[in-house]
């Protein structure tokens, strides 16, 4: 009998699997609350990265932040927390369930990491290079 309910649940949802305990399954709160937050990281992103080039590097902001450093920038210290949570979601990939194509929850870190690698891997990798940091740095250094 179908059931239009909350009380349904697919099939991987009901079976009991043995999982390691740093596994994160796919369907869990935290993962759910997870992606919410980087939703909204990467939202954030997308509209202050372009507002941040046009309207907030200019010659006297590069003046100050040589005089008094990178983090005195509110901003820049939150840039800075924001690329340490999507670095630490990339760690959460590589520990988060996935359902195949035969519709199994697979839990094996290997088989997780080869899937994660094989998929987001390297946009989330580009993603969560701080890449004003790095330019900071090197603008620092000469």
């Amino acid at each position: 009998m179908l059931s239009l309910g909350a009380d349904v649940l697919p099939e991987y949802k009901l079976q009991t699997s043995r999982i390691d305990k740093f596994t994160i399954l796919h369907y869990s709160p935290f993962k759910a609350v997870w992606d919410w937050l980087i939703l909204l990281l990467v939202i954030y992103t997308a509209i202050f990265t372009p507002y941040s080039a046009a309207f907030l590097l200019n010659d006297i902001e590069e003046q100050r932040r040589r005089e008094c450093g990178y983090s005195c920038s509110p901003l820049n210290v939150v840039d800075l927390i924001v690329d340490i949570l999507f670095i630490l979601d990339i760690i959460i990939n590589f520990r988060t369930t996935y359902v195949n194509n035969n519709d199994e929850v697979v839990s094996h870190p290997v088989r997780i990491a080869v899937h994660y690698f094989k998929g987001w891997f390297l946009i989330d990798m580009v993603a969560a290079i701080p890449f004003d940091l790095l330019i900071y740095q090197i603008g620092r250094a000469h």
